[in-house]
């Protein structure tokens, strides 16, 4: 096998949750590129449909969209039950749904109530375990498995008032490492650190003041297309020793830390 062939997903399918505008679509269109079935999903059928045709349209291209909320574990089911009827067996599953940031303006370090909470630890959290669960059979018959969840810098630095987000991505980093042990060999679980991306690389509105870009060592905002080689890794044979570790594509954030 050639060093390129390695990256190719050729039959594979792959689930992608919270794809929407930036990281989730580069990455389905990535894998889309790259000879997979994409089932990709959110809770904007308008943003699905968009991005499912525009795969569709691309030679060879293989998309389905379905709506669901990766924090309500009927519809993972539904969405894993979709995939299967549609493609086959499930290959790889890319959680990038994320939930539950608290911001200044929101009211602070309490305005991290019980919802706030649950909703971060059933998106950021539950989510990965529910899909590991949902097509374990799958990946134990083929054995070429491969589970990547999407981690934040906010699980290994403080970034209050965004504490059940930080503890919920804290928390995820443990529970992969726990089921890269318990689903090897045929599944192989990793996180991929993203850091502060956004669609075009500049910073959005949302997180101005918050000097997220010069926390890192590349001192800018990262595009979303630039997680893509991390995500194509993962997923493919190329990391086929690599399991219960995380890929950083953070700008060097976390790396640099002084």
């Amino acid at each position: 096998m050639s060093v390129l062939d390695r990256f190719r997903l050729d039959g594979r399918t792959a689930i992608l949750t919270g794809v929407g505008p930036g990281v989730g679509e580069h990455v389905a269109k990535a894998y889309a590129e790259l000879g997979a079935n994409v089932v990709i999903s959110a809770r904007s059928q308008d943003r699905l449909d968009r991005i499912a045709a525009e795969i569709n349209a691309l030679p060879g291209g293989r998309a389905l969209a379905v709506v669901a909320d990766a924090g309500e574990k009927a519809d993972l089911e539904h969405l894993v039950v979709r995939a299967r009827a549609a493609f086959g067996p499930i290959h790889i599953v890319f959680n990038n749904a994320a939930a539950g940031v608290v911001y200044a303006r929101d009211g602070g370090l309490w305005a991290n109530t019980d919802d706030v909470w649950k909703t971060a630890m059933d998106v950021n959290v539950m989510a990965t375990w529910r899909l590991t669960e949902l097509t374990e059979t799958d990946m134990k018959a083929h054995g070429k498995g491969s589970i990547i969840a999407v981690q934040s810098c906010g699980g290994f630095t403080p970034i209050p008032p965004a504490v059940a987000y930080g503890v919920s991505k804290a928390a995820l980093l443990f529970l992969v490492r726990e089921l890269a042990k318990s689903q090897a060999p045929h599944t192989r679980i990793n996180c991929l650190c993203v850091g502060s991306m956004s669609p075009d690389g500049h910073e959005a509105e949302i997180h101005k003041g918050l000097g997220l870009a010069e926390r890192n060592a590349i001192k800018r905002f990262g595009a979303a297309d630039e997680a893509v080689g991390a995500a194509v890794l993962l997923a493919s044979d190329a990391s086929s020793y690599t399991t219960g570790s995380t890929v950083f594509t953070e700008g060097g954030r976390v790396g640099t830390i002084s």
